[in-house]
């Protein structure tokens, strides 16, 4: 292993290899360092990728114009969202899709989430097997090092460039090496209990993190050690609802994959705060995820309340809302057994009574019988006077036993810490960059939002993975040829 780099990219996830590829294109010694013992992190699960305009989408009739995408993400964010940064990774968008496609990657098709854009350009394998089948694999044969189990330490700015310390995950040793260009990609903060805390404006506590569980901000406090402005929105992408077992006994990510995991966040049955009040349009959320964590954490506490022929019904029969293509069936055959398994196991989130007065008792929600009972009666008109959702989506809740579903809200990713430019350089306190420090993927995506992710636009923080990644290396390259 070799002590001079001219590029050390920080983290082995979906970014990371990106940078690392398109590093190997232009010839640039490169170490890419993870310190986990596997490569892919969060970007192991990414679903897919956003564009606009691709050979993807002209083949399928998809016609979305890049000024809407701009309009919509700008409005989005109330306009805190970068402007110049969305109309460069607007316009590369579909070129980083052929360049994936040049690399090996493969995609299935284009589809939008909820009722947004169809802008979601689709993994074979998700992310896992874009990274290990197609980017790594290419960066290894082209040259690129990699080393596992090991943590990077103690940036020190150089006249040009860097020096960091790998640590050995396992063994402890140290070697110091320095690189020309450092590039950050370590997945944001979102496992890093106290950065969390400190930083959104909600209650964090009820954040549940399904990711690597590898995001405890590295990059960004090794940033912030060499001048990097602390830039913090309180954004997390949150995908909604997500039933979580405080005994431990079942991980989160696995809930995510169970028929009641689906049944109970995905789709748009009655939803009560922690007094048994209806707050929301459950429709509006569960088709925009956005909405669902953001009025969820507004409440102290979620439940989703259901009744025993709800249950039958989406078990044998159907429920309401197609959720193609990431579920193909039409109903949930594993609910029941499920929901027998959470009951036997005492897992926390479920709560089973005879009748909805012993529910509401054991919920200490005292407007709950209540709260059904109006609900009942817009389900038995078909007309939600509260709300205004459809009334296919209106579920009476009448035939014992009666279920309680508590939810938390789910996140993959944070989205700020680091405030970067046009050429993802890390900027300081007085906006002036870092020369020859990058931030890229949830280590420099801050610029792109608020404080909430927008899926209207589906695929645009793991697109952004891709469009920083390659940006950063193209802003290396036109440093390199100046000089």
């Amino acid at each position: 292993m070799s002590d001079k780099y001219d590029v050390v990219i920080i983290g082995g996830g979906l970014s990371g290899f990106a940078a690392a590829t398109e590093a190997a294109d232009k010839g640039f010694k490169t170490l890419l360092v993870e310190k986990g013992k596997t490569t892919g992190g969060t970007g192991n699960y990414v679903e897919g990728i956003f564009a606009v305009q691709s050979e993807m989408q002209k083949q399928a009739g998809i016609d979305v114009k890049p000024e809407e995408i701009l309009q919509t993400e700008l409005d989005y964010s109330h306009y805190e969202a970068n402007g110049m940064i969305w109309k460069n990774y607007i316009q590369q968008s579909a070129r980083n899709v052929k360049w994936l496609q040049e690399h090996g990657v493969q995609f299935s098709g284009v589809v939008n989430m909820g009722t947004g854009f169809a802008t979601w350009h689709l993994f074979d394998g998700y992310g896992d097997e874009a990274i290990h089948i197609a980017l790594e694999p290419y960066v290894k044969e082209k040259g690129v090092e990699i080393k596992t189990l090991t943590r990077a330490e103690n940036l020190t700015k150089k006249n040009i460039g860097f020096s960091l310390n790998l640590v050995n995950v396992t063994n402890q040793s140290t070697q110091t090496v320095s690189s020309k260009n450092v590039i950050l990609a370590t997945g944001g903060y979102l496992n890093n209990k106290e950065l969390m805390m400190s930083a959104h404006k909600y209650n964090p506590e009820r954040i549940v993190a399904v990711n690597s569980g590898k995001s405890t901000g590295d990059g960004l406090k090794m940033a912030w050690s060499v001048g990097a402005h602390k830039f913090f929105t309180g954004m997390t992408m949150n995908f909604g609802g997500q039933i979580y077992d405080k005994t431990n006994q079942i991980p989160a990510y696995e809930l995510s994959d169970w028929n009641l995991g689906s049944a109970v966040c995905d789709e748009p049955i009655l939803w009560v705060n922690e007094n048994g009040d209806r707050f929301v349009n459950e429709y509006d959320c569960v088709t925009n995820w956005a909405n669902e964590g953001n009025s969820m954490l507004r409440q102290d506490r979620v439940f989703a309340i259901l009744d025993q022929k709800t249950i039958d019904d989406f078990t044998a029969k159907k429920f309401p809302l197609d959720l193609h293509p990431f579920y193909k069936l039409s109903n949930y055959p594993n609910l029941k057994k499920e929901i027998k398994k959470a009951l036997d196991k005492k897992l926390s989130f479920i709560t089973k009574t005879n009748t909805l007065n012993e529910l509401a008792e054991k919920l200490q929600a005292p407007n709950l019988a209540s709260s059904i009972k109006h609900y009942n009666e817009l389900a038995s008109v078909g007309i939600d006077t509260d709300y205004n959702k459809d009334a296919k989506y209106l579920l009476p809740v009448k035939q014992g036993p009666f279920y309680a579903f508590e939810m938390e809200v789910g996140a993959f990713t944070t989205g700020d810490g680091l405030k970067v430019n046009v050429n993802n350089e890390v900027l300081d306190k007085n906006g002036h960059p870092l020369k020859h420090l990058y931030a890229i993927g949830s280590d420099g995506s801050g610029v792109l939002y608020g404080d909430t992710y927008g899926v209207e636009v589906s695929g645009t923080h793991a697109g952004y993975c891709i469009y920083s990644a390659r940006n950063a290396i193209s802003s290396i390259c036109n440093c390199h040829h100046k000089k």
